[in-house]
C-alpha cells in the first residue's frame, strides 16, 4: 500500500522508521487541501491531521481507498462525499484519554489559582498578592459534559482533588456512576449547580452551540473549560456571560473559528472564504480578556499521545490493506 502522510512532522519520520513494513509511506509537511491534492496522485491511501480540509472537491480528485485521520475528530472530512466516492474514513479514538484530561485540569488550576496572573505579576517585578486570591477545588462541584474516555479521566482526577462530580451524557453508561463516584443529571441541573463545567463531547449537528444564552443563564459564577470543540459554545453568548458574571472565567483550548488572525489588521483582507470574520473578531475579544485563558488547540499534544496516534494510524492502514 502506498500512503501519502500529510501534515507530517520530522519526529514522525524518525519514530516510524522500521515500523512501516508492507507500507510505502511518503511524507508531506503540507496539509491536504484543494491546493495540494495533486501531491496525493498515485497513492492508495492518505493520512491527515486536523489542519487538512478534506472537502468534496478534494475527495472527488483522489483515487484512494482510505482517509486515515490522525485525530479523534473527523469533522474536517466530508463524510457524505467520502461515502459517494467509496472511500473509507477512520480515526484514532482513544489516544488522548489521559492527555486531554490532564490539560483540562491544567486550565482549571490556572483559573482557580490565578496562576497566569501570578506569573505575569512576577514578570513585571511585583511579588505582592493583590488580585491573586483563588479558591480550593476540594469540595467544589464539577460538571462533566460527555463521559467517554476523556471525560472519565477528568472525573477520576476530580475525585482525587476531593471534588463532587455530576455528569451529563445522553448516551451515558450508568454502571460508571458507582465505579467512578459521580451521578448523571440533566444538562440543566448540571449547569445550575456546578462550580466548574468542562466539555468532553464530540461536535455534531445536534449539539452545535449546546451552550448558548439560555444555558449560560442557568450558571452563576461558574468556571467553564472547553478542550473538545469550539462550536459547542456560542462565542457571542459566552462573551455576554463573562460580562454579566454568570461565567466567572473560561479556559479554552478550542475556539469556534480557528482561522486565527495575526495582530496586523492587513491580514483581514487575506482570509480564506471559509473563515468567519465575525467569529474571528469575537475570538480575539475572548483572548484579550483577563478572565479567559486560551491555549492553541494543544490539549492533545504530549509525546506519548503523539506516539499512540502514529501507532494506531499504522494499525488502521494495515487493517485496510489486509481487507483488500
Amino acid at each position: 500500500m502506498k500512503v501519502a502522510w500529510f501534515d507530517a512532522e520530522e519526529w514522525e519520520k524518525e519514530y516510524l522508521e522500521g515500523k512501516t513494513s508492507n507500507l510505502e509511506i511518503e511524507f508531506f509537511s503540507d496539509s491536504l487541501t484543494e491546493e495540494t491534492v495533486e501531491k496525493a496522485e498515485g497513492f492508495d491511501a492518505v493520512t491527515v491531521f486536523v489542519d487538512s480540509h478534506i472537502n468534496e472537491k478534494v475527495l472527488d480528485s483522489l483515487e484512494i481507498d482510505l482517509v486515515a485521520c490522525r485525530s479523534t475528530g473527523y469533522d474536517h472530512v466530508d463524510l457524505e462525499a467520502a461515502e459517494e466516492n467509496n472511500i473509507t474514513v477512520c480515526n484514532v479514538p482513544q489516544y488522548g484519554g489521559s492527555t486531554v484530561a490532564e490539560h483540562t485540569f491544567g486550565l482549571i488550576l490556572s483559573l482557580s489559582r490565578k496562576i497566569y496572573e501570578a506569573i505575569r505579576k512576577v514578570d513585571n517585578g511585583s511579588f505582592d498578592h493583590e488580585g491573586l486570591r483563588g479558591f480550593d477545588l476540594h469540595g467544589k462541584k464539577l460538571g462533566v459534559i460527555g463521559t467517554g474516555a476523556i471525560g472519565q479521566n477528568v472525573i477520576k482526577i476530580a475525585r482525587g482533588f476531593g471534588m463532587d462530580v455530576v455528569a451529563y451524557d445522553p448516551y451515558g453508561d450508568e454502571s460508571l456512576e458507582e465505579e467512578l463516584g459521580f451521578m448523571y443529571v440533566s444538562l440543566e441541573d448540571l449547569l445550575d449547580h456546578s462550580d466548574v463545567v468542562s466539555l468532553h463531547c464530540p461536535l455534531t449537528d445536534e449539539n452545535r452551540h449546546m451552550l448558548s444564552s439560555e444555558e449560560f443563564e442557568l450558571m452563576e459564577d461558574t468556571l467553564l473549560v472547553n478542550t473538545a470543540r469550539g462550536a459547542l459554545i456560542d462565542t457571542e453568548a459566552l462573551i455576554q456571560a463573562l460580562e454579566d458574571g454568570s461565567v466567572s472565567g473560561a479556559g479554552l483550548d478550542v475556539l469556534e473559528e480557528e482561522c486565527y488572525v495575526e495582530e496586523d489588521i492587513e491580514v483581514m483582507g487575506q482570509l480564506k472564504d471559509e473563515c468567519d470574520l465575525e467569529l474571528i473578531l469575537e475570538d480575539h475579544m475572548l483572548m484579550e480578556r483577563d478572565d479567559v485563558l486560551v491555549t492553541p488547540h494543544n490539549a492533545f499534544n504530549s509525546r506519548e499521545a503523539m506516539h499512540r496516534i502514529a501507532d494506531t494510524t499504522l494499525e488502521n492502514l494495515r487493517s485496510k490493506e489486509n481487507r483488500v
